[in-house]
């Protein structure tokens, strides 16, 4: 029930334990008592900020009255006294209010046990690596936080004082390795709708001192035309793809590479001609679905000639460095280029990066996009194009996404496409869900509407249908792969680099990561090392959710 402006406390103030941090548009308040995590926009922050001293709530209500487009502020108060972020200023010592709560081990944390110590390594974002050792004591009360017992059990069995101080210590921003729960992980383990988002979740991104400007979202048009400095850090670390993971020799593909993989099927469905074959990829990477390709086309008796179109001038350099002389290069936007004729045609993990536009309904009517500016012309072309094209609108959403880049692709592609040739498109996404923004990277990123790259390939005179990646490739299912999320990752090479070892960005299977540390470390010692069926879970990915589109010219 929401506390009426009378109801709620005369003073209040700010929490001493909150720190801010922002990404891509997007505030967020991380409580470093409790490991609460919300997401907030700049006033919310304002208002928060506005209790930095103990004032009248009254005062507070009347400044923000007509600051959220007709909410209430008083709303907004009652939901951060819940969350401890306001209190009263007669409350008791903050560092008093933990006791009731069950310490649960957050996700993702990475650690090592060395004899009766626990050491802890994290590295969130692009922010330093932190190692915290813990003493024997302390590493005994790590052991006891089972999820269940409070803390005011726990303090029967342990100093207090230090007891305290550790909790403090782990549930901060800089570490993350605990949370505090009213209720025990077994309630939310039978009602796992019911856990609090906040007890998975982790904050990975830049810290952000309110009053100073919104680090905004970047362009869906401009990521790959400026911004990838470092090639092989893009993808080792910045951005995790599919063919990536998987540019070794491995399990789930029965010893072949991506590359392999994908030139084998091709084969196999007779979509290779003889002779010499005209390869385009739009988009490379670093070169090795490239590198892959070419080798077992020519195994296979082909003369290869392999073109690729890049954006990046940091990617080009890397496939020349792999590729050399196999490949020729035509810089600049595939959207904007004369595409050259080709038997067939991969564009691997990048549709989700061309130019989109979030539109909504009544835009198509009115000629708005949604930063208000008018630009009739613009948003009737889009509508326009997509329907030509063969897009129905009918059913987006509120707003919606109009992936008018990835469309207007495929058309392009359809038109180098040589009679009988083959197109190979891939992403993550659904074949009828409409796009939904990916933010968690350091630029963002469409899922791809499958059914619409679909009716603009038919559209376009092209036949094919829309597969799972999975199942094109051929997944070995019963592997098992490593779980991990980016921070975690980089906090894992770092333990291992201080082992000796240089750990790869592969995607690991149990036999993989065990052939990596081997005679170095003892993986029964490290946690929280955890692994999930291949295709559900591999890295950060999730290995079934990305599609193919393969598509054929009749002859």
């Amino acid at each position: 029930m929401v506390r009426t402006a009378m109801a709620l406390p005369a003073r209040l103030q700010r929490s001493a334990h909150i720190s801010w941090f922002a990404h891509m548009g997007a505030v967020y308040l991380f409580h470093d008592l409790f490991g609460y995590l919300m997401q907030m926009s700049p006033d919310i922050a304002d208002l928060v900020e506005a209790f930095a001293q103990p004032i009248d709530t009254l005062d507070i209500l009347g400044r923000f009255g007509t600051r959220f487009e007709g909410a209430d502020p008083a709303q907004f108060i009652e939901v951060l006294l819940a969350h401890g972020v306001l209190l009263e200023p007669d409350d008791p010592d903050e560092h008093e209010l933990i006791w009731p709560f069950v310490p649960i081990k957050g996700k993702w944390n990475t650690w090592q046990r060395r004899g009766d110590r626990l050491h802890i390594y994290t590295a969130w974002g692009d922010r330093p690596i932190t190692e915290v050792m813990l003493d024997p004591d302390e590493t005994r009360m790590w052991d006891a936080f089972d999820g269940e017992k409070r803390l005011n059990e726990l303090k029967r069995s342990f100093d207090a004082q230090k007891l305290g101080a550790l909790v403090r210590r782990l549930t901060h921003s800089d570490v993350q390795a605990l949370k505090l729960s009213m209720m025990p992980w077994s309630t939310y383990a039978k009602r796992p709708g019911m856990a609090p988002p906040y007890l998975a979740s982790t904050m990975p991104y830049a810290r952000w001192a309110p009053g100073t400007p919104v680090p905004p979202a970047v362009e869906l048009t401009d990521y790959y035309r400026h911004d990838v400095g470092d090639a092989n850090a893009q993808f080792d670390h910045l951005e995790t793809t599919l063919s990536h993971l998987l540019r070794i020799p491995h399990p789930a593909l029965r010893g072949r590479t991506y590359g392999e993989a994908l030139a084998d099927v091709l084969l196999a469905r007779d979509a290779i001609p003889s002779g010499t074959v005209r390869v385009l990829e739009i988009g490379a990477g670093l070169g090795y679905v490239a590198r892959d390709v070419i080798a077992r086309l020519r195994g296979a008796g082909r003369q290869v000639a392999y073109s690729i179109v890049e954006l990046s001038p940091a990617l080009a350099a890397a496939q020349q460095k792999l590729l050399g002389s196999d490949a020729t290069w035509h810089m600049g936007d595939a959207l904007e280029l004369a595409l050259p004729e080709a038997d067939l045609v991969i564009c691997n993990e990048m549709v989700g990066d061309l130019p989109a536009r979030q539109l909504s309904r009544a835009d198509i009517g009115l000629g708005l996009d949604m930063t208000g500016q008018a630009d009739p012309a613009r948003v009737r072309a889009y509508s326009r194009e997509a329907a030509e094209l063969g897009v129905v609108l009918d059913d987006a959403p509120e707003p919606f996404y109009l992936q008018h880049g990835a469309l207007a692709l495929v058309a392009k592609i359809a038109h180098a496409l040589a009679p009988g040739g083959t197109a190979v498109v891939t992403e993550f996404g659904d074949t009828n869900a409409w796009p939904k923004l990916s933010s968690h990277l350091d630029h963002p990123e469409l899922s791809t509407h499958f059914g619409h790259l679909l009716k603009v390939a038919q559209g376009s005179g092209l036949v094919g249908a829309i597969e799972f990646v999975i199942d094109l490739l051929d997944f070995e299912r019963d592997e098992r792969g490593l779980v991990t999320t980016r921070s975690q990752f980089r906090a894992l090479r770092a333990l291992c680099s201080d082992a000796g070892i240089e750990l790869a960005k592969i995607g690991y299977t149990p036999a993989l990561l065990e052939h990596a540390v081997a005679g170095k470390l003892d993986l029964t010692t490290i946690g929280d090392v955890r692994f999930d069926r291949i295709e559900d879970r591999l890295m950060g990915l999730v290995p079934h959710e990305f599609k193919a589109l393969v598509v054929t010219r009749p002859r």
